[in-house]
């Protein structure tokens, strides 16, 4: 029997780091991966004024038009694909072969809905958890720590 390789994935949204090798006595260095949208800010990307349309009836009244869609919403989607990109490399290559993953509630759920089949078959441990900001020493010893009371659950 192999033996497992578990990682961790510790995410907000706009960051995640990735820890390899949780196993007893594994010190690899996390992987770091930050979005590239420009802000995280609604208010930055809807600072200008809305568009303005016509109405469609004869009495040519303007109104203005809300935005089509959740851009903050759309950029954590393309982060969790990229992140779970480089995590299902790493999968396919045998590197790992369980996974825990600590989010914050709102990428937790985006990362369910993204997340291909075959690497969701090595997700062992969810936790709805914003760790991101825990010095490496501390994060990885809390990783550890869930991983171990989730495990014996």
């Amino acid at each position: 029997m192999t033996r497992a390789k578990t990682w961790a994935l510790v995410t907000n949204g706009v960051r995640a780091r990735i820890l390899p090798a949780l196993e007893e006595g594994a010190t690899a260095e996390p992987q770091e991966l930050v979005s590239k949208a420009k802000s995280t800010h609604l208010r930055d990307i809807l600072s200008d004024k809305a568009g303005r349309s016509f109405s469609s009836d004869s009495s040519g009244r303007r109104s203005a038009m809300e935005p089509g869609s959740d851009p903050i919403l759309r950029d954590m989607q393309d982060f969790a694909q990229e992140t779970l990109a480089v995590l299902g490399d790493h999968f396919h290559a045998g590197r790992l072969t369980q996974l825990a993953v600590f989010a914050s509630p709102k990428m937790l759920g985006i990362l369910r809905q993204e997340m291909p089949s075959d690497l969701r078959s090595a997700v062992v441990l969810e936790r709805d958890l914003n760790l991101i900001n825990l010095p490496e020493a501390d994060l990885r010893e809390t990783v550890v720590k869930a991983f171990r009371e989730g495990a014996s659950a």
